[in-house]
């Protein structure tokens, strides 16, 4: 009978290294593009050195901190095998550092992944062999277990099974379904082919850029030529508000003021939509200015300026500056 937390598993089905070798030399990135964005580990996963990984993954689940099974592990796995451990992202105990990781290059692995911290950095940083960690600490492990060997894990937030295909460079790690990676490969070298003539279209200032017309078209995208980077600042000023067509005034408070518009607080309602003018106090530029409601809220009505001169559209600029500064 298996005991369920303590098992190892020697036995899966490694894909053809002929397979994976051909994934050698294609960015991540592009792999990924081909998979709908899917199967990449998550950006806590992050490279330690510069070496690319390549292999088929070879999996340790362990409990957080605890690295018996990892140990074991770097006794079983094959030449070339990414050793991947999932100890649940913990980061308060390291379970592998330079010794550890100096016998599995020795053992020939092929990599490590550890979804948990490590230590040793500084040594980890010159080896040339890829490892890949959540975190750092100098904190080391326990070696009690439990854990389990060659079983599904999570790294990264993406689930590995053993004998999945691992690929990882500088931007991360992406894992593939050994029956999805042929066809995978034939895609993501005819993805590398395209960029390669972007790249050279680049150069030649000829990139098709007409696709970004064609998508904001498409979105309804509105593409206005007003000035949206308005200065605002809150006041507390009286102004004279009078309603468009009446010789009628009534007095307010301006609480806030930009070179786009104002906010007034006032005691008689004004609807959306109606035309006001405003005769602006001297601390205020001592303008007369329109303005248009166009929202309310309780006694507030935020308004936009209309039909500003270019000598009033400059004193608001001072204005708001001014008494955002003050």
């Amino acid at each position: 009978m298996s005991n369920v937390g303590l098992r190892i598993y020697l036995e899966f089905n490694r894909p053809p290294r002929a397979l994976v070798e051909g994934f050698a030399g294609i960015p991540v990135a592009n792999i990924a593009d081909n998979m709908n964005r899917m199967s990449c580990m998550d950006a806590r996963i992050r490279p330690i050195n510069e070496t690319a990984l390549l292999g088929p993954a070879f999996t340790v689940r362990s409990r957080p901190g605890d690295n018996l099974m990892l140990n074991k592990a770097l006794d079983l796995a094959q030449p070339g095998d990414i050793v991947v451990v999932d100890v649940q992202g913990d980061l308060t105990h390291s379970v592998m550092g330079e010794l550890m990781a100096l016998w599995g290059r020795k053992r020939g692995i092929g990599g490590f992944i550890i979804d948990g911290a490590i230590r040793d950095v500084g040594a980890l940083k010159t080896m040339d062999i890829p490892i890949y960690a959540a975190g750092v600490t100098p904190a080391g492990p326990y070696k009690d277990g439990p854990g389990e060997i060659n079983v599904p894990v999570v790294c990264g937030g993406v689930a590995v099974h053993p004998g999945d295909i691992l690929v990882g460079d500088e931007d991360g790690v992406v894992v593939i379904n050994p029956f999805d990676a042929e066809g995978l490969l034939e895609k993501s070298r005819a993805t590398l082919r395209k960029e390669d003539a972007i790249l050279n279209d680049i150069d030649n200032m000829t990139w098709d850029r007409t696709w970004i017309e064609r998508i904001l078209k498409e979105r309804g995208v509105a593409v206005l030529q007003e000035n949206r980077s308005f200065s605002r600042a809150d006041i507390y000023e009286p102004v004279t508000v009078v309603l468009e067509g009446r010789a009628s005034t009534q007095p307010a408070t301006a609480i806030n003021i930009s070179n786009g518009g104002i906010i007034l607080q006032v005691e008689q309602p004004l609807e959306n939509d109606q035309l006001i003018r405003l005769t602006l106090p001297r601390k205020l530029g001592n303008v007369e200015i329109k303005a248009k409601v166009i929202w309310q809220q309780g006694n507030n009505y935020g308004c936009k300026f209309v039909d500003m001169s270019s000598d009033v559209q400059a004193i608001l600029d001072s204005v708001a500056y001014y008494c955002r500064k003050n």
